[in-house]
Order: C-alpha cells, then structure tokens, then sequence
C-alpha cells in the first residue's frame, strides 16, 4: 500500500493525475478490504482540535473515540483531488464523502465537496454542505470562503441583493479575486456598480434571509478552550494553533497573550 500511495505522489507531482488515480484506487481497495466494516467506528482527524468538535456537534459526548492507525480520510481526500482534476467530478464527490466517513468535521473535505457541487451545479447540496461547514470555521479565510459559497448560491438562485453582500461580507474577513470575480460579473450583468455598503447593512441583510453573521460562538469557545487544555498538558504547538485561530477571528487582547 505504501508504494501505491508513493507512486500516485509521484505521479500527481508530475501532473500524471491517470496514473495517479489507478494508483489510489490501489491504495484504497486495501484499505476497504481491511477497515470497510469498521467505517463509522474507527476515526482519523488531522488535528486535536477536531477531536473536541466532533465531541461537541456530532453529540459524540464523552464516548470513547476509537482511532484508524492511519489518516484513512486523508487518502479518500487525495483521491478526490486527483478526480477533480480529472474532471469527474462526481467520481470526486464520493470520495470526498468517504473522506468525511472517516472524519465527519473535516473542514477541507466539506469545502472541496461544496466547490464540486457548484461546478456540477447543484444549489441545493451547495447551500446544505456550506451550512453545515460553518461550525467548523474557525479563521477568516475560512469564514470568507465560508460567505462566498453562499454568495455563489444565491447568485445562481438570480437573488443578486443577497449574493452582492455575501461577497463584500466575505472580502472583509479576507479578500479573494475568486468573489471580486464575481462581483465583477454581477456588476457587468446588472449594469450597474457594486454598490458601497456597511457592515451594518450588510448584516441585516444576512439576518434577514437567517444567515450567520460571524463565526459559530460555540466553535470559538471550543477552539480556545482546546488551547487552554493543550497548554495545561504542555503540547504547546497544538495549543498555539488553537489559540492563533481565536485570536485571528477575535483579535481578543486576553487570547494574544498566550502567544507572547
């Protein structure tokens, strides 16, 4: 399997994404021969901190988590990858979701499957797993990759006075070309400029059609008190990770003090 999985690096480093996928599909059939009956029992997350998210929104509780040997959702994300590259795109769909099988609150695998429904364009699974990735944004790029999808949405849906302050609302927590994209677009079809909004507007009209104005509090609260606990325990890189994505969202002056 470790050659497989080395082979299909290989090929992907050299944009040979055919031969990077059959040597995936190698890879994965061993890994389905071996663990496909304990999906859903076994977990593999990238981080400590998705351990406590998975606690919390999964109603996981104080249950004992059993973990894969191995990051089994990160071979199903490369593989969807490699796929999406490929242009089959739904081939990549059902590996993204296999990926989330392993690792329900990964929020890669939950943003690449929101990108592959908006290329396939299917609003519906576009706007429900874009949702559902909010708990799990925990920085500014991800709380304005976060509000551009939904621009996206709503954009497709022809509702242009929603999709415009998605996308300026996602371009103060972090500009992209990908929404000034768009917003040029937007700008060119209606024949008119985008117009100078404020925050304040620009939440009411994310209040009005029930979309969140910022970040989950409950993720926030999560993330920093992963970091407290991760420092008590002396494990002070994952502490800081914690810690520099509260700060990056908050710029909380008590939280910029356990970076110094």
């Amino acid at each position: 399997m470790e050659f497989d999985y080395e082979q299909a690096k290989h090929y992907v480093k050299k944009g040979d994404f055919k031969n990077a996928e059959l040597s995936m599909k190698a890879v994965l059939q061993k890994i389905e021969a071996e663990f496909s009956k304990e999906k859903g029992q076994l977990f593999s997350f990238n981080h400590i901190l998705e351990v406590y998210y998975f606690r919390f929104f999964k109603n996981a509780g104080s249950q004992e988590i059993a973990y894969a040997p191995f990051n089994i959702g990160a071979f199903y994300r490369f593989y969807g990858y490699i796929l999406l590259r490929l242009q089959k795109y739904k081939k990549a769909i059902a590996a993204y979701k296999a990926a989330l099988d392993w690792n329900p609150v990964d929020l890669d695998s939950l943003f690449q499957l929101s990108e592959l429904y908006k290329k396939i364009k299917d609003l519906k699974n576009t706007r429900k797993v874009t949702l559902e990735s909010w708990n799990y944004c925990c920085s500014r790029a991800t709380l304005a990759h976060f509000y551009r999808n939904l621009g996206f949405y709503y954009l497709e849906g022809y509702q242009p006075d929603i999709a415009v302050p998605l996308y300026l609302y996602s371009n103060i927590f972090s500009p992209s070309e990908s929404a000034d994209r768009d917003l040029k677009y937007l700008e060119e079809a209606l024949k008119r400029p985008t117009p100078e909004l404020s925050i304040q507007e620009i939440q009411a009209v994310l209040k009005e059609n029930k979309i969140p104005a910022g970040p989950n509090p409950d993720t926030i609260g999560i993330t920093l008190r992963t970091g407290q606990l991760e420092l008590e325990n002396k494990n002070y890189e994952t502490a800081r990770d914690c810690f520099m994505l509260v700060y990056d969202v908050t710029l909380d002056e008590e939280v910029k003090n356990y970076l110094k």
